[in-house]
């Protein structure tokens, strides 16, 4: 029963239901006993008391009622019992206050100001989030009336109460209830003279400000602030003032990182001169180190980490120097710990990865520690299990891939329980999960359909958090890549119902407007028809990306050009037919001259296939398989700095440049084939054909192999005998040109080419 009314009361708080129906769903709710009869009885007799609008009677009631539940062992029930009093009657009782005289009404209006500051703490704490703007607006309201009754002592309690409770909304992340309050407070701290509050007010208004990527506001009134300070002559202020002005500047992105990085150092020097003159202790100037660190991870670029990962360092060092640690010293240790085990993860190289794991176990080691001094250890512990989980799946040293199962494992029996007990979002325990399902598809390096099942499953949870969590818009767009990804790196048939789902999703999300994070909604639209072969859709998709002011719009036109070589290819199909376009431009060539090349002979040699079959012309023959095979040898001639699949596509582009100049040879003896080698730039490189057997597929070898000894046969043959043997080379040739994307692994390097593109600012959950 409990667990029914739960849920039910979190959806009305939320808003999911609305009070009628909030009221049939309680009076539904099965019971055991008498007790639970009673219970859910005088609950729906509450709620139909606020329906009524008698809401004194309902408050009364469900306060008898949280106070006849808190003997329980289970506080949620009681907690959100005083929330829907709160979120239902609040408001009545504040607008009795107005007739009232000052002496009743300003008590009762500071005793709702604690209500609602224990309303809001319960909300945080049972992962209501949806509640946060209401009761945002509501302690603004009730500061206003007490601020209209102009009773001194009564403003500034209340000033210094809401001060709090927007600095807690501030730590929670909801930056625009924080904006509202800090607002106001300061309109009202500016009006009655309390200069020194105000002066901490506007720092904390900045600081809100830069978390709402509003940069260029945050830096007017830090620069403001920065001259008060000069003028006051107080070192520490001015220390922090630049500190939280090198993290504005650092979190935007049209100042130069530079820029940025000179206000942090002098951040730094700063709380250095502070602590020569005893102003400051170590752990301020620890703490300091830390901020600045955890400012250039919080924004995301990957060429910041190695500067972060310098400042964590320095930082954790000044904390070990400190000999009596305090908890919230240790709590900052941990952080420290637990940022940089997360930036050496980003790194993903092996030594990187293996001090990462020895990072986070530290820091898990350390929450151990602090188990009955801070509240929320398992839930640090669930983050860290799953920050290492992450590191362990994006590093390419599969050694780390099954440490990375067991840590997602921990983490997600974690999350579930703290999803039960309402501590944590959905979004998060579904992350983890996908984690998981992901970091188990990669450590047995295969598909199948026992691994696939539970990504669809995963994937589908997503969607009913659309309409009330922009968040799992992006997320669902990095787990669709992660999952095509695997998908094309273990190779194997995709089952209909996931290829149905990831469809569903590229609809869904075609049309979702996003000012943050766009970049991860735009790449589904390129990866799902890759997967489907809808190489018409991609290359539309691809050509309107490629030409708007895009990060992607240079990935976008690889796109394109795949999507027509892809294409060309129907063309050897005499009945289907087609034209064959040019897939390479400037951009492709200056994007990936490595695929661009490979393309260029692909392409010349579709043209001659599909003109021999229009003409029956040998030498035309001879002369495009010669173009074809110089062109291909010039892949050998290029050095990428991009790795993925280079050298499968040089060791293609190799064993077929061979075949094409032995048959193009072979036409001009057997039958006369006039080839004019003037007409082609270029020439010829002769390689081992050996030299790449070992990178190739053993289908594709046997081919070459098969081809060869049709070609030693033409070679060997009068001009009628040949006849045969050349028209087996042939036909091996076109089912060569059908293998050589797979066998190469373009499609691979193509996808990673986008991922790595996705992958130069990391996704961070706000």
């Amino acid at each position: 029963m409990q667990d029914l009314l739960i849920a039910t009361l979190r959806d009305i708080l939320c808003a999911n239901l609305s009070l009628d129906d909030g009221l049939s769903a309680v009076q539904n709710i099965p019971f055991d006993d008498s007790e639970e009869a009673n219970t859910l009885f005088d609950i729906a007799r509450a709620i139909e008391e606020i329906i009524l609008r008698r809401t004194g009677l309902a408050s009364a009631k469900l306060t008898e009622l949280s106070i006849r539940l808190s003997f329980h062992k289970s506080r949620v029930l009681p907690e959100l019992l005083l929330l829907l009093d709160t979120r239902y009657t609040n408001s009545f009782r504040r607008s009795e206050c107005e007739l009232l005289p000052d002496i009743e009404a300003i008590p009762n209006l500071i005793d709702m100001l604690g209500e609602l500051s224990q309303a809001l703490s319960s909300s945080i704490r049972l992962n209501l989030r949806p509640l946060l703007p209401f009761l945002a607006d509501e302690v603004l309201m009730t500061l206003n009336a007490i601020y209209d009754r102009r009773h001194e002592g009564s403003t500034n309690l209340a000033l210094y109460e809401v001060h709090n409770l927007a600095w807690v909304l501030s730590e929670e992340g909801f930056f625009e209830g924080a904006e509202l309050l800090l607002n106001r407070l300061i309109e009202i701290s500016n009006e009655i003279g309390l200069k020194d509050l105000l002066y901490e007010l506007t720092f904390d208004h900045s600081c809100v400000l830069t978390e709402l990527r509003l940069f260029e506001d945050a830096r007017e009134k830090l620069k403001d602030l920065e001259r008060r300070a000069r003028a006051l002559n107080d070192p520490v202020w001015l220390a922090a003032v630049n500190l939280q002005l090198g993290v504005n500047e650092t979190r935007d992105d049209s100042v130069s990182h530079r820029t940025a990085r000179d206000i942090g150092d002098k951040a730094a020097e700063l709380y250095d001169l502070a602590f020569n003159a005893k102003l400051v202790g170590k752990p301020e100037v620890g703490l300091a180190h830390l901020v600045i660190g955890s400012s250039i991870l919080a924004n995301g670029w990957r060429e910041g980490v190695p500067q972060a990962i310098e400042r964590l360092q320095l930082g954790l060092r000044i904390f070990y120097s400190i000999e009596d640690l305090d908890a919230s010293q240790r709590i900052h240790i941990f952080k420290t710990l637990a940022g940089l085990g997360f930036a050496h993860g980003l790194l993903g190289d092996h030594e990187s990865i293996t001090k990462a794991t020895e990072y986070f176990d530290a820091a898990k080691e350390l929450l151990r520690e602090l188990k009955d001094i801070y509240p929320d250890t398992d839930l640090e512990v669930a983050r860290t299990e799953n920050a290492i989980g992450w590191a362990c799946l994006c590093t390419e040293c599969d050694e780390f891939w099954s440490t990375g199962v067991e840590a997602f494992e921990k983490a997600v029996k974690l999350r579930e329980d703290h999803f039960s007990e309402g501590r944590i979002s959905e979004i998060e325990l579904i992350g983890t999960r996908m984690g998981l399902a992901l970091s188990k598809m990669r450590v047995i390096e295969r598909s199948d359909i026992d691994i696939q099942d539970p990504l669809r499953e995963i994937l589908v949870q997503y969607v009913p958090l659309f309409p009330t969590d922009n968040r799992a818009f992006v997320e669902v767009a990095i787990a669709t890549y992660n999952v095509v990804w695997l998908l094309i790196r273990h190779g194997g048939t995709i089952p209909p119902r996931l290829m149905r789902l990831l469809d569903d999703i590229d609809r869904l999300l075609f049309d979702v407007q996003m000012d943050e994070d766009s970049i991860f909604i735009q790449g589904v639209s390129l990866v799902v028809p890759f997967i489907e072969s809808s190489w018409n859709t991609l290359l539309d998709r691809s050509k309107i990306m490629s030409q708007n002011a895009s990060e992607l719009s240079n990935v976008a036109s690889l796109m394109a050009a795949l999507s027509t070589a892809k294409m060309n290819l129907s063309a050897l199909n005499v009945e289907v037919g087609g034209r064959i376009q040019p897939p390479v431009d400037d951009t492709v060539l200056e994007t990936d001259p490595l695929l661009a090349q490979y393309w260029l002979g692909q392409t010349y040699l579709v043209q001659t296939i599909r003109a021999f079959y229009d003409n029956k012309d040998y030498s035309e023959l001879a002369s495009g398989f010669y173009g074809a095979a110089i062109a291909f040898g010039d892949v050998l001639r290029i050095e990428p700095s991009f790795i993925e699949s280079a050298e499968f596509i040089k060791a293609t582009s190799s064993s077929i440049s061979q075949l094409l100049r032995r048959f193009s040879l072979a036409l001009e003896n057997q039958y006369a084939a006039y080839v004019d080698k003037s007409k082609f730039p270029g020439t010829l490189i002769v390689s081992d054909q050996t030299q790449y057997d070992y990178l190739l597929a053993e289908d594709w070898l046997g081919l070459i192999k098969i081809a060869d000894a049709y070609l030693q046969m033409v070679e060997q043959s009068e001009m009628v005998e040949a006849q045969p043997y050349l028209n087996a080379v042939f036909s091996n040739l076109n089912r060569a040109l059908l293998m050589i994307d797979g066998v190469s692994l373009v499609d691979r390097r193509v996808v990673s080419l986008l991922g790595t593109v996705l992958n130069r600012r990391f996704y961070l959950r706000r």
